[in-house]
C-alpha cells in the first residue's frame, strides 16, 4: 500500500475551451467571484494545447503523458487496413487517467465527465458519472449511483436546442443539475480526489454570436454565475483547487483547404456520385451516422481509396497518406503555405509507443496569425476569408493550494497537469510520465520528493475485463 496523506482533498474544475480572455470578461463582469478568489490567491498559466482538440488534450491533461503515450489523437482515426472512419472511445486510450490511477492507489475518486466518456470503466475506490457529446445516454459507476445519471438524463431528453438563447438556457439547467450532483456527492462521499469537466464555454462559444471578448449576455452571465456556486461548493472543501481548459478559443481570418490543396497537386481525387461508399467524412459526419441520422451527399467529397493522401478532418490536423513515396512531397507542398506554421512526420510531434496510430503528417496552422484549418471538402479554393471562430492553442492552468509555493506566469505543456497534482498529494507519478523536468523546476522552495509507478499494466487488465462484460 501506497501511503498518501489521508486528509488531503483535491478538486479539479474543468471548462471545455476556456481561453484567459474569455474568463477575464466574466471577471470583469462580477458573475464568477469564486473563480476570481481562486485565480488570485493561485498560481496561473498558460497551458499549451496541441493539438487544441477536446478528445486528445483532456486525455493528455488526464494522463499526464502526451498523445504518443495515451494513444488519442482527434475525434476520429482513419482505420488503417480497412480506410473506415471511428471515433476513439475509452477502449483506444492505452494510459489510465488521473483518478483510474488514484484508484489504483486506494484514493477514493468521484469523476464526473471522463473524457474519452464512452464506456465507462469501471475501477474500485471511484464513482463515476458520465455524460458528454458521444455517450447515448449518461452512465454511472457503480450502479448504485443511478440516480444521479438518472437526474442528468432528464437534462439531457430536451436537446441543446439550435438558438444561442436555447443553448444557454440549456446548458443552465445542465449546470445547475450538476451544481445538485456535486453537493450530493461531495458532502455524503468518502474522496480525495473530486473532478468534474464541464462542456462550457466550447458549445456556447460555436453556437453564439455575440462578441465574446468583449460583451456578455445576461443568460451567459447567470450561467456562469451557477458555475461559479459550483466550484464554491468543491473550494470550501478542498486543500487544492485546479482550474484547466483543453484549449481557447478565438478569431480566424482565414480558414486553409488542406484538401484542396492536395488536389491541385494531384495528390487528391475526388469522389464519383456513384461511389459514396467510399467518400471521406467529416468528423460531425461521422458522429452523425453513430447516433443513426442521415449524411448529406450534396458537397464534393474526397476518395479515400484512389487518393495517394488527404486530410482527415477538420479537427484532426493529420494527413493520412496511402502512398508513402508522396511523404515528401506532401510535406515540401504543405510547408511552403502561406499559413501553415509547420507540416511535420508524426514521429517529430509526438513520442512514445503508439505514435503510429497518429495521421502520418501533422499540420499546425498559423493560429497567432489569424490562420485555421478548415473542414475536409473540396470547395475549389485554397482560403476562405471572414471571421471565423474556433479553437486556439492556449488553455487556463490555475492552482490554488496550501502553502506551496510555484513558478507561475510561464506556459506549460498539457501534459504536465496531472504530474503536478499527484505530486501535490504525495502520490507516485506514472512511470511513464512526461514534463517532469519542468514539473522539478515548477517548485521554487522544497522539491517534492517523486516516486513511481507502473500503472499501465492493471490499465490493460481493467479495459479487457469492461470490453468483455459490456459494461454501459
Amino acid at each position: 500500500m501506497v501511503t498518501v496523506i489521508d486528509n488531503i482533498r483535491v478538486s479539479v474544475i474543468g471548462l471545455d475551451a476556456l481561453s484567459w480572455g474569455y474568463l477575464d470578461k466574466l471577471i470583469d463582469k462580477g458573475c464568477i467571484p469564486e473563480i476570481k478568489s481562486i485565480i488570485g490567491k493561485g498560481f496561473k498559466y498558460v497551458l499549451e494545447c496541441f493539438p487544441p482538440t477536446t478528445p486528445p488534450s483532456w486525455s493528455s491533461i488526464l494522463t499526464g503523458v502526451n498523445p504518443g503515450k495515451h494513444g488519442i489523437f482527434a475525434f476520429d482515426y482513419v482505420d488503417p487496413e480497412t480506410l473506415e472512419q471511428k471515433l476513439y472511445t475509452a477502449m483506444d486510450l492505452e494510459h489510465p487517467r488521473i483518478h483510474e490511477m488514484l484508484s489504483m492507489l486506494s484514493i477514493k475518486s468521484i469523476m464526473i465527465n471522463p473524457i474519452p466518456g464512452y464506456p465507462v470503466v469501471p475501477i474500485s475506490k471511484s464513482i463515476i458519472i458520465s455524460h458528454t457529446i458521444l455517450i447515448p445516454k449518461p452512465q454511472c459507476y457503480p450502479k448504485s449511483k443511478e440516480k444521479y445519471a438518472n437526474m442528468l438524463a432528464e437534462v439531457v431528453r430536451r436537446k441543446h436546442g439550435e438558438t444561442c438563447f436555447e443553448t444557454l438556457e440549456y446548458h443552465l439547467k445542465y449546470v445547475s443539475v450538476l451544481r445538485e450532483i456535486v453537493e450530493k456527492l461531495a458532502c455524503e462521499e468518502p474522496w480525495n480526489f473530486f473532478s468534474i469537466i464541464l462542456p462550457i464555454p466550447d458549445v456556447i462559444l460555436h453556437k453564439c454570436e455575440h462578441d465574446f471578448l468583449k460583451e456578455t449576455v445576461p443568460l451567459e452571465a447567470k450561467l456562469f454565475a451557477e458555475v461559479d456556486r459550483l466550484v464554491k461548493t468543491l473550494s470550501q472543501i478542498s486543500d487544492t483547487v485546479v482550474l484547466v481548459s483543453d484549449h481557447g478559443f478565438s478569431y480566424y481570418r482565414k480558414l486553409i483547404r488542406i484538401n484542396d490543396i492536395l488536389a491541385r497537386e494531384g495528390i487528391l481525387e475526388t469522389i464519383s456520385k456513384h461511389g459514396f461508399e467510399g467518400a471521406l467524412k467529416e468528423y460531425k459526419e461521422v458522429k452523425a451516422e453513430f447516433s443513426g441520422k442521415h449524411v448529406s451527399v450534396d458537397e464534393t467529397f474526397v476518395d479515400k481509396f484512389r487518393s495517394k493522401a488527404f486530410y482527415i478532418s477538420k479537427w484532426n490536423l493529420g494527413v493520412y497518406v496511402r502512398d508513402p513515396k508522396v511523404i515528401p512531397k506532401v510535406l515540401k507542398i504543405l510547408n511552403n503555405v502561406n499559413g501553415i506554421s509547420w507540416a511535420k512526420l508524426r514521429e517529430n510531434v509526438f513520442w512514445g509507443p503508439h505514435v503510429r496510430k497518429a495521421p502520418h503528417i501533422i499540420v499546425r496552422p498559423m493560429f497567432e496569425k489569424g490562420f485555421v484549418q478548415g473542414d475536409n471538402k473540396i470547395k475549389g479554393v485554397i482560403y476562405e476569408e471572414g471571421l471565423f471562430k474556433d479553437h486556439s492553442p492556449e488553455g487556463v492552468f490555475a492552482v490554488k493550494t496550501g502553502n506551496v509555493k510555484l513558478l507561475d506566469n510561464i506556459k506549460i505543456p498539457n501534459y504536465l497537469v496531472t504530474p503536478l497534482i499527484m505530486s501535490l498529494m504525495e502520490a507516485p507519478l506514472s512511470n511513464v510520465s512526461d514534463g517532469l523536468n519542468v514539473l522539478q523546476k515548477l517548485f521554487i522552495e522544497e522539491k517534492p520528493k517523486i516516486t513511481f509507478k507502473n500503472y499501465i499494466a492493471k490499465w490493460r487488465i481493467l479495459k479487457k475485463l469492461a470490453s468483455k462484460i459490456g459494461y454501459r
